[in-house]
């Protein structure tokens, strides 16, 4: 299958069952939780994101999704010491706002995270949780604003890690590009940036795009690209965000230390 295909695919069809088998023999696949809960803006390309890691999951054979939380209500029952049990990644699907975890939930998710568990986002889920310190510290970085959807030149920051590996030294995509606050490079491990913001042409710079942060024994994989349902369709982004994932679960090894040189 063309990565063109998959693409096609992840707007309906299903690739579940097509290494089945293979994986049985090899051990349990991991278990993803997604939350798709937007208490704030709600993106059209939610149900698109969901569907592409489930796709993905099924067409790596490697994860699958057990669960989703698309309310405030499902996200406070998703999101607890019994709930979180046996989930691997919990996985935020352009999300918005404060969502629906209650103080014992917020509790048991941070102890989830520093125990082990895996977290990944895709753009908007840096728009969540704006003054909770313990989101800060697992995403270290807030959505601040973003201009008109526009073609940029993305430049690749570690060639050899699982979310890069397939990309080359820089691609072109058309998105809706992110400005942020409270991020700094000495404090994560950059995948992607650009040289030049489109909302800051005049500049030439280090603008992250894509990183990795780790918390106690968690991972959190981020990857600000993700507002357009076409994006889900482009190859390049479909092993951006499975080698995300991959990285993530602890499938794949990559460098992870934090303030790596810019390319």
């Amino acid at each position: 299958m063309n990565r063109r295909d998959f693409g096609r695919g992840v707007l309906g069809a299903s690739l579940a069952g097509a290494v089945t088998g293979a994986v049985e023999a090899q051990g349990r696949k991991k278990r993803v939780l997604t939350i798709t809960q937007a208490a704030g803006f709600r993106h059209s390309s939610i149900g698109t994101a969901a569907q592409t890691v489930r796709n993905l999951g099924d067409y790596t054979g490697k994860w699958e999704v057990v669960g989703e939380a698309a309310t405030a209500e499902e996200v406070a029952k998703a999101v607890t010491a019994n709930g979180l049990r046996g989930i691997d990644l919990v996985f935020f699907a352009n999300t918005t706002g404060n969502l629906g975890f209650t103080p014992e939930g917020h509790k048991a998710f941070y102890d989830w995270i520093d125990a082990g568990g895996a977290w990944a986002g895709v753009h908007s889920s840096s728009d969540t949780f704006h003054g909770d310190p313990a989101f800060l510290n697992l995403v270290r970085g807030e959505f601040q604003t973003h201009g008109p959807q526009v073609e940029v030149t993305i430049y690749n920051q570690d060639p050899k890690h699982p979310a890069c590996a397939h990309i080359g030294a820089s691609f072109k995509i058309f998105d809706e590009i992110y400005e942020f606050k409270n991020w700094d490079r000495s404090r994560v491990h950059v995948l992607l940036t650009m040289k030049q913001h489109p909302q800051k042409k005049q500049m030439q710079g280090d603008f992250p795009v894509a990183w990795t942060n780790r918390v106690g024994k968690g991972r959190m994989f981020y990857t600000s690209l993700g507002h357009r349902e076409e994006v889900y369709m482009n190859g390049l982004y479909l092993d951006h965000l499975r080698g995300g994932i991959s990285w993530a679960l602890g499938l794949a090894q990559g460098d992870d230390r934090v303030s790596n040189p810019l390319i």
